[in-house]
């Protein structure tokens, strides 16, 4: 465990390195995240203009939502994005080989061999979108709610960090399916609402099948609402359960893959 510990501060730390390399390109990037970050807080005011509400949330508990759903697009972009949209190419063009062939794990190889800081915008905009947001509420959270809302953020990260290994892991069965790590962050948009201001059939596969509406609700709403119990308890399920799925279809897949030399 500290040897893989060790290794992914050094993957983050080449990184890091390749970043300040190319300084230009990263501060590119940190303008455009910082647009993104300015078109969702609009994009909120609008909605508010017409909404005073948003399913069962109030005006602040939007934005305290919408904060925290800019924090996750960290690990989201920054982390898994940078590694996982890398899997299909190695897959395709034979670089898994290699891998393969390393001391270590190849799922931890393939889940952090890059890192991208030109996302950090997204953190300092999503900490800043949670705070007005309990300003409009006039409160804060309690110390049991902070502490309660730091564990579930780590539970949300297992349950992406799942959900997007499962998806991306199906590229072994398929060829040529390059695209594939774009599906996860699609859905990921859709965290950002409400489950009811769905329909029941989609709210039922957002929450269940495919837990997209809890990643950044529960974590989000255990700081301004009671705890549901039920949520919490199937969070953390679906968040060991789809560890394990990812584990299932990566090993199965890579039993059946064959080199793209042979």
């Amino acid at each position: 465990m500290k040897k893989y510990l060790s290794l992914f501060i050094k993957f983050v730390g080449l990184s890091w390195m390749r970043d300040m390399e190319y300084r230009s390109n990263f501060i590119t990037w940190m303008i455009i995240d910082t647009g993104w970050s300015s078109l969702d807080f609009l994009f909120m005011l609008v909605l508010i203009n017409f909404t005073h509400t948003l399913g069962s949330w109030s005006k602040g508990e939007m934005f305290i939502v919408l904060g925290f759903y800019r924090v996750m697009v960290v690990p989201v972009w920054g982390w898994l994005f940078q590694s996982f949209s890398l899997v299909p190419q190695y897959i395709s063009e034979g670089k898994l080989d290699l891998i393969l062939t390393k001391p270590l794990d190849s799922q931890f190889q393939v889940s952090s061999r890059q890192f991208g800081f030109s996302i950090l915008p997204s953190l300092v905009a999503g900490i800043g979108f949670i705070l007005y947001g309990f300003h409009i509420l006039g409160t804060s959270p309690s110390p049991l709610s902070f502490l309660s809302f730091l564990w579930l953020t780590i539970i949300s990260t297992i349950l992406i960090y799942g959900i997007y290994f499962a998806i991306v892991a199906c590229s072994l069965f398929v060829g040529r399916l390059n695209n594939i790590h774009h599906v996860f962050t699609s859905l990921y948009d859709a965290s950002r609402y409400p489950g009811s201001i769905f329909s029941p059939l989609l709210q039922r596969i957002l929450t269940t099948i495919i837990p997209i509406s809890l990643m950044v609700t529960v974590p989000a709403e255990s700081l301004f609402s009671s705890f549901n119990l039920s949520n919490i308890i199937y969070f953390h399920l679906a968040a060991i359960g789809f560890l394990v799925i990812g584990r299932f279809i990566w090993i199965t897949g890579l039993r059946r893959y064959s080199s793209a030399s042979s």
